[in-house]
């Protein structure tokens, strides 16, 4: 199935325990290597160092469904065990599920091997989306499957795909398809799912590049991080569907990341990897009260604060909305999915600006809405 990256701020899947291959018992784990990485924050995957091979792992994060997968990539072909599969470290294609992949792979200069996409249309960054175009890279997901006839005619070297569903990867490999799973948006802060350039950096042998750059964000992040949160501002997320009103887990990655700019969650007690479910009336009365509304949503250009009240008259009488404290990210018309999962420290002075905590700054994903 086709999935809005939208969906992955609140969805957690389950998939089947995977592994490509066992890992060799008889190896032991070496530190002795020039680009190593050392996973601080994500911990949905692992980089663990043999003599002679590598494997990559990843793997579900706490209460989410159990799946887990496995590479092996070889660092020393004279050590390496050779009775073992080993993936190439010379990928010339890799085929995407998630247009979120991209940015990793752009910031590593390696759109020309991304052959097939799913998801086109999610690349507002247009640079990135001219040059997936000049380079020819497939839609393969034409409607709401991915289309195995696209992949076959690709025949990438690698299929990066979400662990969404449990036939999958079998469909894949049936197809000779190897597949891996990347779900970064199961992490719950900014910093452990910009990590993932690191595994991103493991398969394109550009280990030091990936970790050169996500130690200048983390630095830059954690200069600006507020600690502790400021309890005399509150937030509320998201927009209510129908007659019920979806929030996000107090431990989730976009709690997180407003947290860090000094707001406090209005629903701190929500489950620990669930979204919790409200009804539209309860919310309309917390919504009476919370300092600050956050809402990332697809809408057209210029969408304004007339149109937001245009939708719904009562949330005229929110006092985010009285007191001009909206804070929008239009996912129709910014570059969040295509660039903003690997520049959290811009969403972070984004947050700032909006609730004034940082002067001299130009909004590029989370602007308040006027």
């Amino acid at each position: 199935m086709k999935y809005s990256p939208v969906l992955l701020f609140f969805c957690f899947l389950s998939a089947g325990c995977v592994r490509h291959q066992q890992q060799n018992s008889a190896s032991s784990k070496i530190a002795e290597i020039h680009d190593t990485v050392v996973v601080k924050y994500a911990e949905g995957f692992d980089v663990n160092y043999y003599d002679g091979y590598l494997a990559l792992i990843s793997h579900s994060i706490r209460q989410n469904s159990f799946f887990a997968d496995t590479l092996f990539l070889q660092t020393d072909p004279l050590k390496a065990d050779s009775s073992m599969s080993y993936l190439s470290r010379n990928l010339n294609s890799i085929a995407c599920q998630s247009s979120t992949h991209i940015a990793f792979l752009d910031l590593l200069n390696e759109l020309d091997v991304v052959t097939g996409l799913c998801g086109m249309e999610y690349i507002q960054n247009v640079a990135v989306h001219e040059k997936l175009q000049k380079n020819g890279t497939l839609e393969i997901c034409p409607g709401e499957q991915v289309s195995i006839e696209a992949l076959q005619k690709l025949n990438p070297d690698l299929f990066l795909i979400y662990p969404f569903e449990t036939t999958g990867k079998e469909k894949y490999n049936a197809s000779g398809i190897t597949s891996f799973y990347i779900a970064e948006y199961l992490e719950t802060t900014a910093l452990a799912r910009l990590e993932w350039i690191k595994l991103f950096g493991v398969l394109m042998n550009k280990v030091n590049e990936a970790n050169a750059y996500f130690e200048k964000v983390e630095t830059e992040y954690l200069q600006l991080k507020r600690a502790p949160v400021d309890s005399a501002r509150t937030f509320i997320l998201n927009l209510p569907f129908k007659d019920n009103w979806h929030m996000p887990s107090a431990n989730s990655l976009v709690v997180n990341l407003f947290e860090d700019a000094g707001l406090r969650y209005y629903y701190p007690e929500t489950g620990l990897t669930e979204n919790d479910l409200h009804s539209k009336e309860a919310v309309w009365n917390d919504a009476l009260f919370a300092d600050y509304w956050i809402i990332m949503a697809s809408r057209p250009a210029g969408f304004s604060m007339a149109d937001l009240v245009a939708e719904e008259p009562a949330y005229a009488g929110f006092k985010a909305v009285i007191q001009n404290q909206v804070i929008f990210c239009n996912t129709a018309t910014s570059n969040y999915f295509s660039s903003g999962i690997a520049e959290p420290q811009v969403m972070l002075k984004d947050i700032l600006f909006a609730t004034g905590q940082l002067e001299d700054h130009e909004p590029e994903y989370f602007f308040l809405l006027n």
